[in-house]
């Protein structure tokens, strides 16, 4: 299987018109989302017995992630990826205008490794037909 692409105008709003950048460029296109629920499915081949394990070792990982970035840890699953929280924050002029209390997790990221990235690069492209 491949990923598909369709191309879209590049709408440039930064430069005046005299010097717009105009083209199209590839964009991809998702052929939905596979869900825990798929996954496990699709993994375990109708084994009920390792769906469960899969279920029951993708909650402990899950919430040992999740514990270790609460404490302040990136966490890395050696090649494949790692993730880290970024913060939401409201901009100061000094540093003692701010305190903890107004500093929020604004999300997970997750950075790919290198290995992962080898992996892809080999990934095959194809125009989505026209509908």
């Amino acid at each position: 299987m491949s990923i598909q692409y369709r191309f879209v105008p590049i709408y440039d709003n930064l430069n005046e018109d005299s010097e717009k950048v105009t083209g199209f460029y590839p964009k991809v296109v998702s052929r939905g989302t596979i869900n825990k629920e798929r996954m496990f499915e699709e993994i375990s081949h109708g084994s009920s017995s390792l769906r469960s394990e899969l279920a029951r070792s993708w909650m402990l990982m899950e919430d040992y992630i999740i514990d270790r970035l609460k404490d302040g840890y990136d966490v890395c699953l050696n090649d494949f990826c790692t993730f880290g929280i970024s913060a939401k924050y409201r901009r100061v002029d000094r540093i003692n205008e701010i305190r903890a209390e107004s500093i929020f997790v604004k999300g997970m990221h997750v950075r790919t490794s290198e290995v992962v990235n080898k992996k892809l690069k080999w990934a095959r492209f194809e125009r989505e037909s026209e509908k």
